[in-house]
């Protein structure tokens, strides 16, 4: 993609749906280390999940080619609130195996003590389009999801980065690392590919603003 091709980061709309469903579906789940370890078959429901509970929230964050109006990134996000019980839904095994690891990525502290916080922004998904990797999209949507959580007064937020580009991306921006969980520790054999140093562990990354 030519350097001069511009891009404007925008609040998540209703109307942007599909878009981000298919960026998703075509690049996420398809990309992401765990995702693509696991070989995820059956996203689809899911997905549409995580889009209705951001649209809900309003504060995730979209980034849009400006020659062809298509978006070529995403960073899909939640409030959460202290105690909030998590919503229960049937999923496949490796959908269920792949949630499961992430609420484990918390099992050693509570985020929201840690950080003096009852409500954070949490950084859900971001995903980039192979076309526009490079162009520093990833950052600079942590950035304007991070304004929109102001904005609503959220004092703080917090992530899990997969990999250690995804950790760059939130240390740009300021996020420090509290705990991580190392992929072959959780289970040997089902992340037997995960073990390269830049896909080998999840952080759960955070700050206050």
């Amino acid at each position: 993609m030519s350097s001069s091709i511009t891009f404007n980061i925008r609040l998540l709309h209703e109307y942007d749906h599909d878009q981000v469903l298919a960026l998703l579906l075509n690049s996420f789940f398809k990309d992401e280390p765990v995702a693509q370890c696991l070989q995820l078959t059956e996203p689809l429901e899911f997905a549409k999940n995580i889009i209705k509970d951001c649209l809900q929230d309003q504060c995730s964050s979209v980034a849009l080619n400006t020659e062809t109006n298509q978006i070529s990134g995403i960073c899909l996000n939640t409030i959460k609130r202290k105690n909030q019980s998590q919503k229960k839904f049937k999923y496949e095994e490796k959908l269920q195996f792949c949630c499961q690891f992430f609420v484990d990525v918390h099992k050693n502290l509570n985020v929201f003590d840690k950080l003096n916080a009852n409500t954070l922004l949490h950084i859900e998904f971001i995903s980039i389009d192979k076309s526009a990797r490079g162009h520093g999209l990833a950052s600079r949507l942590i950035e304007k999801s991070i304004e929109y959580a102001q904005e609503l007064k959220i004092p703080g937020a917090f992530a899990e980065a997969t990999n250690l580009i995804s950790l760059k991306c939130f240390k740009q921006q300021q996020f420090n690392i509290l705990d991580e969980l190392i992929y072959m520790n959780y289970d040997s054999k089902r992340l037997a590919n995960l073990n390269d140093e830049n896909n080998d562990r999840c952080y759960l990354v955070a700050r206050k603003f």
